[in-house]
């Protein structure tokens, strides 16, 4: 026999008596779990066993004492079904909503007028103003000076009132489709109007200084 052949040989025993050898410690291991399991399910058993002549020594001493004893149910009793209040809240889900219904939601805008109010005003503020200024010149300048100078300065004040109101509802009358013709006429009324005004009040002034 070659050397080659008696190696070989010799390994293919190694590798048995290997085998082997893992193989009964396989069995050994599993012999081990197997006593050890046993063991656990008899402290098991045992521990059981004494708990239960635990409870009936108990049972029995409180029978003697006269004390009725009732059994434990095994298994705790299932509780009732939820009522209404006891329910969770059910989860949100979102619900789109057509444009149409948010449009009628939605207040209407107010809808723009064709009139112009400030203008409106300006054109009642002239006339007052106006006649202001004349009572003064007719009438208070000779009669009372004082008064006509308060007179004065109070139809002053109106008509810068209804020069600054006439400059708005021009800007409304470029705004809207509104004719312009009463702001125009209403601007350069006023605008004259103070002019006079403040010519007649600083002389009204002078003359109560003088």
């Amino acid at each position: 026999m070659s050397r080659a052949e008696l190696r070989a040989a010799r390994e293919r025993e190694t590798a048995a008596a290997t085998e082997t050898a893992l193989t009964a410690a396989a069995e050994a291991a599993k012999a081990e779990a197997v006593e050890a399991a046993v063991a656990a399910e008899a402290a098991r058993e045992a521990e059981a066993a004494r708990a239960a002549e635990a409870a009936r020594a108990a049972a029995a001493a409180l029978e003697t004492q006269g004390i009725p004893v009732t059994p434990m149910p095994d298994q705790i009793a299932p509780r009732r079904a939820p009522g209404p209040v006891d329910r969770p809240p059910e989860p949100i889900v979102y619900r789109p909503v057509s444009s149409a219904y948010v449009g009628e939601l939605a207040p209407p805008l107010p809808e723009p007028t064709g009139r112009n109010v400030p203008a409106r005003i300006a054109l009642v503020l002239i006339p007052l103003a106006a006649l202001g200024g004349a009572s003064v010149v007719l009438w208070w300048a000779q009669a009372a000076p004082t008064v006509a100078g308060v007179v004065a300065l109070v139809s002053l004040t109106l008509a810068v009132a209804a020069f600054f109101l006439a400059i708005g509802g021009l800007v409304v009358a470029v705004q809207r489709p509104t004719k312009k013709t009463a702001s125009i006429v209403a601007l350069v009324l006023a605008l004259l109007l103070v002019a006079w005004l403040g010519v007649m009040t600083v002389t009204q002034a002078l003359a109560i200084v003088s």
